[in-house]
């Protein structure tokens, strides 16, 4: 790790690395919903006061788009076989654990970065990329150093924060702090690097389900297999929502292009989509840090 400002200390010692990991998972919903209630919460502010710097950013119009968004989507959480893995009940025998996997995004990736954009994407990419090398019985402390370091390179201070918070992991315990990251990032005019995080976590999960379908599809039931459909729907509407206040964002809209004809309403639905879209959805991914 290095130095910026002065004096980094070496974050993967300092923090809880699983909260990050896990927060960066809920990215499909908590990441975009922790800004979803900051629409009010600024506009009954500006009405006390001088305009805010967010409602000079975006219109109150278009916040209140990003909240009726978010309001579904906030409530999904992570996907079932994701969660599976991190709550140890989806697990690989000796035989399984052995032959590691090769299709994870090379953590050396990390070192060609350049755009916050990128950076964003990485976060939420890495931390799919930690659960299945933790499924595998891998290493874990170069996919911390990684994380930790693009931490400091998007100044995501308020998910460092969040992590030294000594709380049990749980749903509840990530929402209750992470929502400080979503109105950090908003009032820094950075609410199109939560989409962006967003966009890749749902893409990086649907690849890793993609390679593997009837093992992870029997993690899913029919509401949640609906769900990977209205998340989707959301991601994408929010993401071209904003690409007229940021225009880079057509770099993660283009990749999810092919993708939005996923429509499953039930888990048969799902599994013929993704056998249908594995070579898009693989080629998407691929990608997602260039």
């Amino acid at each position: 790790m290095y130095d910026y400002s002065g004096n980094i200390i070496n974050i993967q010692k300092s923090i809880n690395m699983r909260k990050i990991a896990i927060a960066l998972l809920f990215a499909s919903a908590l990441i975009v919903g922790a800004c979803g209630n900051t629409g009010s919460k600024k506009k009954d502010a500006g009405t006390k006061s001088e305009v805010s710097l967010q409602e000079q950013y975006l219109t109150q119009d278009l916040l209140i788009k990003i909240d009726s968004l978010i309001a579904g989507i906030q409530k999904l959480g992570v996907m079932p076989h994701m969660k599976a893995i991190d709550e140890g009940t989806l697990v690989l025998t000796d035989r399984e654990k052995r032959i590691k996997p090769t299709f994870l995004m090379p953590l050396e990736k990390v070192n060609d970065l350049i755009t916050l954009n990128q950076k964003s994407r990485a976060l939420a990419v890495y931390a799919v990329d930690r659960e299945i090398a933790q499924l595998y019985e891998m290493p874990l402390e170069e996919y911390d150093r990684v994380i930790a370091q693009l931490l400091v390179d998007t100044d995501n201070v308020s998910l460092m924060e969040g992590a030294e918070v000594k709380v049990e992991v749980n749903t509840m315990d990530v929402d209750s702090w992470i929502v400080t990251m979503g109105e950090d990032q908003l009032a820094k005019e950075q609410m199109h690097l939560f989409f962006e995080t967003l966009g890749a976590g749902v893409l990086e999960s649907l690849y890793i389900t993609s390679l593997d379908i009837p093992r992870y599809i029997t993690y899913f039931n029919d509401q949640t297999a609906s769900e990977v459909t209205y998340r989707l729907l959301l991601v994408v509407d929010g993401i071209e929502s904003l690409i007229p206040y940021h225009p880079e964002l057509e770099s993660i809209r283009g990749i999810l292009e092919p993708l939005k004809v996923i429509n499953a309403i039930n888990v048969k639905q799902l599994e013929e989509q993704l056998n249908t879209l594995a070579a898009d959805i693989a080629e998407g991914r691929n990608k997602l840090l260039d």
